[in-house]
């Protein structure tokens, strides 16, 4: 009997741990959503058509991308100081040109992850979100890739992202909101690298 009741207990277990990872990697794991594929319907469209950047003497090129399945369906904002740049999730890109000189790159999805870089005219840049399991959203980090990984890492990428008009309001929405998030981001990272 008791060994009965010491079997109850474990499936009980295990199927509470499943139930516990099933309802945090929902959101990560969704599939597209319909509104994503028509103009007016959301923040940003994916187009099977895949643009490159062309790169110019007076800007820095910068290339956003998420190659990862990772939270597939979670879009991530991406902004360059308090300009939105792009909308973005798993398996797409964007670029942009940016002005040269030194900038704050940053994202917000569940936190906020930002990075400083300094960009110089006539060059191409690579930055590529990566999606974590958050409580219960993905959260993003940013990471600078080196020209033959950021190459790489764009091959992968099978949409590129187009704003719409409601992703650029809904963008500068949240670079009046979480500028200040962005500073303590930034401020952050400095002090635990000064710790190492």
């Amino acid at each position: 009997m008791n060994r009965k009741w010491k079997g109850l207990g474990t499936l009980v277990t295990v199927f509470a741990l499943l139930l516990t990872v099933a309802i945090q990697a929902g959101p990560c794991l969704a599939g597209e959503k319909d509104d994503d594929k028509e103009e007016g319907g959301g923040y940003v469209r994916f187009e099977d058509e895949r643009p490159m950047g062309e790169v110019q003497p007076d800007k820095a090129l910068v290339y956003v991308v998420r190659p990862a399945m990772v939270g597939f369906a979670i879009k991530s904002f991406f902004l360059c100081d308090d300009e939105i740049l792009g909308i973005n999730k798993g398996h797409s890109y964007f670029f942009s040109q940016v002005a040269p000189g030194k900038h704050v790159f940053w994202s917000k999805s569940e936190n906020v992850d930002a990075l400083e870089l300094e960009v110089s005219a006539g060059k191409t840049y690579y930055i590529q979100q990566h999606v974590q399991m958050g409580g219960f959203r993905a959260r993003t980090k940013l990471e600078v890739l080196g020209e033959a990984e950021g190459k790489t890492a764009l091959d992968k990428c099978k949409k590129h992202a187009v704003m719409t008009a409601q992703g650029i309001e809904k963008g500068k929405e949240i670079a009046r909101d979480h500028l200040k998030d962005t500073q303590e981001d930034l401020d952050r990272r400095a002090r635990k690298d000064k710790k190492e």
